[in-house]
């Protein structure tokens, strides 16, 4: 995944992919339906939809007079992507450097640790 896709998403712009990844494909008016109220217009929201076509992020089927929008990567791909770019800009690139930031930032019990740990040897 290019590294421009992790960094220029916008929050409304991440609002609109985790319904997109949640539902797979949608239209702008199953992507309106979703939003909570007040919902926004939807030039808005098309608007938003031109933005992440062009940069890449999402792809279209013309379906009528609509388009119909589909992620171009999982959620997963831009998590671990963007993880990876936090890590590298604010922790220095440092593992444990991030990982303990979490660790003592959710109050994970030593626990919870453990379990995390015995996954990771899995």
């Amino acid at each position: 995944m290019e590294e421009s896709k992790t960094k220029s998403l916008t929050k409304a712009e991440l609002n609109l992919m985790n319904i997109l990844w949640d539902k797979g494909q949608a239209t702008v008016n199953e992507l309106i339906d979703k939003l909570p109220e007040p919902k926004p217009a939807y030039t808005t929201i098309l608007t938003v939809m031109q933005v992440l076509t062009k940069k890449q992020v999402v792809g279209f089927e013309k379906q009528g007079k609509a388009n119909t929008y589909k992620p171009r990567f999982s959620r997963e791909e831009y998590l671990a992507d963007f993880m990876d770019e936090t890590r590298n800009t604010l922790f220095k690139g440092s593992a444990k450097s991030f990982l303990s930031f979490f660790a003592r930032h959710e109050k994970i019990s030593k626990k919870e640790l453990e379990e995390i740990l015995k996954e990771m040897k899995d």
